[in-house]
């Protein structure tokens, strides 16, 4: 199987696994009991979040708070913030059009006004809207976030942070999709929240973190209740084994993380190349935006992705319609109808995504599984020339050391 669809979920790093393994066999403690069992736990936790901490550039250790993934992290930093906005008076919430349901479904449970920037036809919020909303309305908060998850598109994190400053509003961006795959100095940008998720960088599912700012710690409020974990900010006994396991891969992604998004860049131009060179009828959405490199939404014009999708998993070849989050929905892709899409155009686009397993074999391989399930729909007579398997994966193995040259 060749599994493309890393930006719902990547695997496990193996170093993250086996710093795993003894928290979940003969490491037995919980970080809050007093005994060495609970030190030992305490301090994998402490260590944690410190690799965590320097990965995203946070003056503090502490201002690392674990959570459960990206959405709750998410749901702490706009419920947790609303009864402070309520407060201050400052009672307007900025969102965008395309963010993750983490957040658009959050809206309703918020009794506070909260408008959504438009998104321009290349994938960006739109900048200028932020801005006038921010001289216009009383705002407390902006979220927007870093990387699209469906288009890859990077947002202007940087410039958003510096209209948060000057009009005197809280920035919170959802990095999910961005860890592993963009430089991000939370410190250096201005950020004074930010979510993260482990499972899309090489750390379990069910583990994730926020970032508070020294700026906004007096400000947000807790979403649950019980004990006094996590400076009490997410009561609930510690997920030890997950939480080491995501500052290991914070760990390991400090050391390649440069060299693997070279490699996505790179392993991106060969896929969409390779769909090229045997005139597959297919456009590149967003082609010449600022994307991380893991990420590419692909059009097919007058195929259904769902039929797409289906052909691909039954040639062992995964990859996806839209977010994993919101698959099951018969309605077209909001992140593709935000950016202009029809809903005909936004129903044949997929999503390919690459991560730290995949290998420039795959790549050869699944440009074949791609162009093959399109060719099966009736929709072939439209393509330029009618592929032929053998004659390509012969010519590949020509430039194959090549492409793993440039990859090392």
């Amino acid at each position: 199987m060749i599994y493309f669809d890393h930006a719902a979920t990547t695997p496990v790093r193996k170093e993250a696994m086996e710093c795993m393994l003894p928290w979940l066999s003969c490491n037995t403690g919980n970080a809050s009991s007093l005994h060495s069992a609970g030190k030992q736990a305490r301090a994998a936790i402490n260590q944690a979040r410190a690799y965590i901490s320097e990965l995203i550039g946070a003056e503090h250790a502490n201002d690392i708070i674990f959570t459960s993934g990206g959405t709750e992290s998410d749901n702490m930093a706009l419920s947790g913030m609303a009864p402070f906005l309520i407060q201050s008076g400052k009672r307007v919430i900025l969102t965008s059009e395309m963010e993750h349901h983490a957040i658009l479904n959050q809206i309703p449970h918020i009794d506070l006004p909260i408008q959504k920037a438009p998104v321009c036809s290349n994938g960006v919020v739109d900048l200028g809207w932020i801005e006038d909303h921010l001289n216009r309305f009383d705002v407390g908060l902006v979220s927007i976030m870093a990387v699209n998850n469906e288009t890859g598109v990077k947002q202007p994190i940087n410039e958003i942070a510096d209209l948060c400053r000057k009009y005197g509003a809280i920035f919170h961006t959802d990095a999910v999709q961005a860890i592993g795959h963009m430089e991000i100095n939370v410190s250096d940008v201005g950020i004074d929240l930010l979510s993260l998720s482990g499972h899309k960088f090489g750390a379990p599912d069910g583990i994730g973190a926020l970032y508070i700012s020294k700026r906004v710690r007096d400000m947000i409020s807790p979403i649950s209740y019980g004990g006094g974990q996590e400076f009490g900010f997410r009561p609930g006994t510690e997920n030890v084994a997950g939480i080491v396991g995501l500052g290991a891969a914070a760990h390991i992604l400090m050391g390649c993380m440069r060299e693997e998004i070279t490699q996505y860049e790179l392993m991106s131009k060969m896929f969409i190349k390779h769909l090229r060179t045997y005139g597959c009828d297919f456009q590149v959405n967003f082609e010449n935006q600022n994307r991380v490199g893991n990420i590419l939404s692909l059009y097919f014009p007058g195929v259904e992705s769902e039929f797409l999708l289906r052909m691909c998993d039954a040639d062992r070849l995964c990859i996806s319609a839209a977010s994993a989050c919101s698959s099951g929905s018969k309605s077209p892709s909001h992140v593709l109808t935000a950016c202009g899409f029809t809903d005909d155009k936004a129903r044949s686009t997929v999503r390919i995504s690459f991560g730290h397993t995949t290998t420039i074999d795959e790549i050869n391989l699944a440009s074949v599984k791609l162009c093959l399930s399109r060719q099966q729909d009736k929709g072939v007579r439209k393509c330029k020339k009618v592929f032929q398997p053998d004659r390509f994966l012969n010519s590949q193995m020509n430039v194959k050391s090549r492409e793993e040259e440039k990859l090392r």
